[in-house]
Order: structure tokens, then sequence, then C-alpha cells
């Protein structure tokens, strides 16, 4: 259920955050745009990092929350400081390489999370099995014992964390990225300081 709230959230954050990014870097820079999507990036992984299960619902909303803000700042930054760089009649081309290797990058993601997740929790219950697979489905869920939901909960708790701290190592690199931006080049400026195209 959380995992789902968390999507929303998240979704939600990233719609409102690119509305924001985009007139912030009129005003000011890519990179001003892009440090703060970094920064949001990092918290919202530190957060869902610490998370425990008495922190509870809230805690993981709101993390997946600052999360969204982070994605929205640093994807919009990024996508039209990259259609800024080219010619008109390269944008396309520019655009839809951004896309592919976004795509690339949350498939690679998604399959070292996975990995990650599978293996820790192997390790921590390796008699698991479809267990897990029943834990999620609402409808099976309520043939697992109140002991065997206990313990495949804190299994797939403990699973979770060196995924959510390899999520931090990413954000931290996406700052990292973020802050090698020109200070000076924004949709309005060039790199030598002139004004950009329109």
């Amino acid at each position: 259920m959380w995992l789902s709230l968390g999507d929303g959230a998240s979704s939600i954050s990233w719609a409102l955050a690119s509305v924001i990014a985009g007139r912030l870097m009129v005003r000011t820079s890519y990179r001003l745009a892009a440090v703060i999507g970094g920064i949001s990036l990092v918290v919202g992984c530190v957060m869902l990092a610490a998370l425990e299960p008495a922190r509870g619902l809230a805690w993981a909303t709101t993390g997946s929350f600052v999360i969204g803000i982070g994605m929205g700042f640093c994807i919009t930054a990024f996508v039209v400081s990259i259609q800024a760089s080219v010619d008109w009649n390269q944008r396309g081309v520019a655009t839809s390489s951004f896309m592919f290797m976004r795509i690339v990058g949350q498939s690679v993601g998604a399959a070292v999370f996975g990995a990650v997740l599978n293996f820790d929790l192997y390790r921590h219950a390796p008699e698991a099995g479809d267990l897990v697979n029943r834990l999620l489905n609402p409808g099976l869920r309520r043939s697992l014992g109140t002991a065997e939901l206990a313990s495949l909960s804190d299994a797939i708790a403990s699973s979770l964390h060196p995924v959510f701290v390899l999520a931090c190592v990413a954000a931290a690199v996406t700052l990292v990225l973020a802050w090698a931006l020109p200070a000076a080049l924004s949709p309005t400026r060039s790199l030598a300081g002139g004004k950009a195209q329109s």
C-alpha cells in the first residue's frame, strides 16, 4: 500500500517541481535548478534509507514526495539544457537521445536494485520463496499466519535498506553532476554570455 502512496506522491511532486524548475531556470540558471533537484534526491533517498517500520507510512510517503521534487527539477534542467546546447535542427535527435538513455538507465537501475533486493532477501530469509508474492498480494496475504507475516515483513524491510543506500549513492552522483553544469547557462543566456536562441 505504501508503495502506491509513494508512487502517487512522487508523481504529483514531480509534475509540480517541473513547472517550478522551468520558471526558476529562466530567472537563474540550469545549474541552480539541477542542484536543487540533486539535493532533494539526496534528502529523499536518505529518508528512505532511514525508513523503519516504526516511522510509518507518512515518513515513506514524504521521502517519495521529496524524491519526486528532485526528479522534477533535475529532469527539467537536464533536458532543457541539452536542447539549448544544440542547433534547432538537432533538437529532436538530442531530446530523443536523452529520453533513450533515460529509459536505458531506468532499466539498468531497476535490474540492479531488483538484484540487490532479491539477493539480500534470500540472505535474510532463504525459505521465503513464493511467500513474498503471497505477502504482496492482498487476496493471498490472508492465508499467511501472523508469525509468517511478521517474519517476511522484517526480511523485506531489511532487504530494502541496501537498495535505498544504493539510491543515496546514485543521488549523490547526480548532485555532483548537477554542480558541474556551467553557472552562466540558462534558457535566456548562452555559455558565452550572449542571449540564447528562442
